[in-house]
């Protein structure tokens, strides 16, 4: 099944499903990665962030449902995954402008958020430069943080972003802490980002560097699994759409075709010493593989 056919089917089970409680591990399989991957690779893709999306949608049939029928406003909001009228209402002014209840009123004008299609664009063939990594655990040291469960509504458990908590990371002591007071920054994984998806589906993000196996007392000891890496990198300005776009590469164009599958639902992301908004500046993204049977 090819990657344009794998969204198109993620868009049908939002569709199907979309007053549902669903899962969002359920969306990210369809598409052979983590949430936390497909996440970025679906806002990359779209322009927008699939938490929005599926609000977005769900607004725009709840304003449907108001208009066209005799319905109940908390019975609209319940449907949608709202546990109040007010924070439904809240919502629904955000998006329409007007109330709920104003929404009932036939000859109001609403504002509806179209279901996404994917049309398939050909361009260039294009290279991507790989290498192939088999390394042992590699123990850390840094700042461990639960991200929580994707829910229904497209939000983090109560708990903070992954950009809120790199933002933290460097802003806030422990990027010093590792690179003045302890020295780990080194070479060959200098800054580490790890990320995972637990079992339960908690997503974990790890961020630090390689453990000099001392005593770090304000910092959180983590392991990298042993595993067998493809190792992609990409050059130029650093930012959230630069993460997005190699990883819709990876998981687009190089492992459908590449006889290996991804066989973890984590990844690493390596961060050198530069200049991160220079047009020279190169990240690597690892995933872990194996070859397919």
């Amino acid at each position: 099944m090819d990657f344009l056919t794998r969204m198109t089917k993620v868009i049908d089970y939002i569709e199907e499903h979309i007053s549902e409680d669903f899962n969002f591990d359920e969306l990210a399989n369809i598409v052979c990665c983590s949430v936390y991957q497909f996440g970025r690779i679906f806002s990359y893709i779209t322009g927008i962030s699939l938490s929005e999306y599926i609000r977005n949608r769900r607004l725009s049939l709840a304003a449907l449902e108001l208009q066209n029928g005799n319905v109940k406003v908390i019975d609209v909001a319940m449907k949608y995954g709202y546990s109040s009228s007010e924070s439904f209402a809240r919502a629904f002014r955000e998006m329409h402008g007007i109330s709920p209840k104003e929404a009932c009123i036939k000859g109001t004008t609403l504002k509806m958020f179209h279901r996404i299609e994917f049309q398939i664009l050909i361009k260039g063939a294009t290279n991507m430069d790989y290498r192939i990594e088999k390394k042992d655990i590699i123990k850390c040291a840094g700042v461990v943080t639960n991200l929580g469960k994707f829910k229904a509504n497209g939000q983090v458990e109560n708990r903070k972003t992954g950009q809120e908590c790199w933002t933290d990371f460097l802003d806030n002591g422990p990027d010093m802490i590792i690179a003045r007071k302890y020295k780990l920054y080194r070479p060959p994984f200098w800054q580490i980002g790890f990320s995972q998806t637990l079992d339960n589906g908690d997503i974990i993000l790890s961020i630090g560097a390689e453990d000099g196996g001392g005593n770090y007392p304000e910092l959180t000891h983590f392991e990298v699994p042993a595993a067998t890496w493809v190792v992609f990198s990409s050059t130029g300005v650093f930012g959230p759409k630069a993460i997005g776009a190699l990883q819709t590469k990876i998981f687009k164009e190089w492992l459908p075709s590449s006889g290996y599958e991804q066989v973890m639902n984590y990844q690493m992301e390596i961060y050198p010493p530069g200049n991160s908004k220079s047009k020279n500046y190169t990240f690597e993204i690892w995933i872990p593989v194996e070859k397919t049977k």
